[in-house]
């Protein structure tokens, strides 16, 4: 009986360790170059959006991270030809919602920067996130539509 416990032990220890934190497993998801479909802005809590604006030729670019235990990565964005914007972004994942936090490094003529929850399927990825805090947009909601 005890070596079955010990057994059960050491393969209980070993599953818990080869088990990828749920946050590496997000970043990892995320990595990449993204093609920017469009960005939507809605007045929050309204389900038809105000506008729709098509981005064709723009990218989001997520680097995998350097170190995968501080969880900070960098990357870029260029939506239609304006400056690249260098980012540095972390993300979380818990209770079955993933957000990711970009903190741009630049002032950009389009400003992305805040905490966005994220959705992957397949090879298309959503960035959404509430406006509150932001002058222009205030009140309104914005969701970036990406796809590999």
């Amino acid at each position: 009986m005890r070596t079955y416990s010990k057994l059960f032990l050491t393969l209980s220890t070993i599953f818990l360790f080869s088990c990828k934190d749920d946050t590496i497993k997000l970043l990892e998801d995320m990595a990449g170059t993204w093609k920017v479909d469009e960005i939507v802005y809605s007045k929050t809590g309204q389900t038809a959006p105000d506008s729709v604006v098509k981005y064709p030729n723009s990218i989001f670019q997520l680097n995998e991270c350097d170190d995968y235990k501080a969880k900070v990565c960098n990357g870029f964005y260029n939506l239609q030809g304006n400056e690249k914007v260098n980012i540095q972004y972390n993300a979380s994942s818990s209770f079955n919602e993933a957000s990711i936090f970009v903190y741009e490094t630049t002032r950009p003529k389009i400003d992305l920067n805040g905490s966005y929850t994220v959705t992957i399927n397949d090879n298309n990825m959503t960035l959404k996130r509430s406006q509150a805090s932001n002058v222009t947009y205030q009140g309104n909601s914005i969701e970036l539509r990406l796809k590999k």
